[in-house]
């Protein structure tokens, strides 16, 4: 019976790994969490205290990269907003795929009408917020928030941008305008 135990703990051990893992925790917060949970609760003393921060993060790795493997995209920046667009326009987002060529920049606009419909009705107060560092070509995401009529701040637009220049924000936010 005991050899079985040894056998079973090691696994117990991983899938307690595997749902922190889940969670996107950094691996030295999931070894401390595991930790605590195999020793209190478990009894599995020796086996867990044995759990190593490399293995947990190679469990890590292999849980999240097959979660995220989806998000990667193609190594061809025209077949990723191809397919960034489709994606969008299938949930029922207007979206506007533009150029400058002024700077060989260019942007993709995305609005869902629930959205538009806000912009238009709270728009005469508008807040941009940019993030930065938001894909692999870092592009810059913006996202326009209106005061509604609870006085909350709401989405109500988002553009990337590949480059942060006037003329390229001012092109988003004009398509922005036109489709309100």
């Amino acid at each position: 019976m005991q050899d079985i135990d040894r056998i079973k703990r090691p696994q117990v051990v991983r899938d307690l790994v595997e749902q922190e893992a889940r969670k996107n925790y950094p691996s030295p917060a999931i070894v401390s969490a595991v930790k605590e949970y195999g020793t209190d609760n478990l009894s599995l003393g020796s086996t867990v205290r044995e759990l190593k921060r490399k293995e947990v993060t190679n469990i890590k790795h292999k849980v999240r990269g097959a979660m995220e493997t989806n998000l990667v995209g193609s190594d061809n920046i025209e077949s990723d907003i191809f397919e960034a667009k489709s994606h969008l326009e299938d949930q029922g987002y207007q979206v506007n795929h533009f150029h400058v060529s002024s700077h060989s920049t260019q942007g993709l606009v995305f609005m869902h009408p629930a959205q538009l419909t806000k912009l238009r009705n709270h728009g005469w107060l508008t807040l941009v917020d940019s993030t930065h560092k938001t894909n692999k070509y870092d592009w810059r995401l913006f996202t326009l928030y209106i005061r509604d009529i609870y006085g909350c701040w709401d989405v109500s637009a988002h553009f990337f941008v590949s480059r942060e220049d006037g003329d390229t924000v001012a092109e988003a936010i004009k398509i922005v305008r036109s489709n309100c």
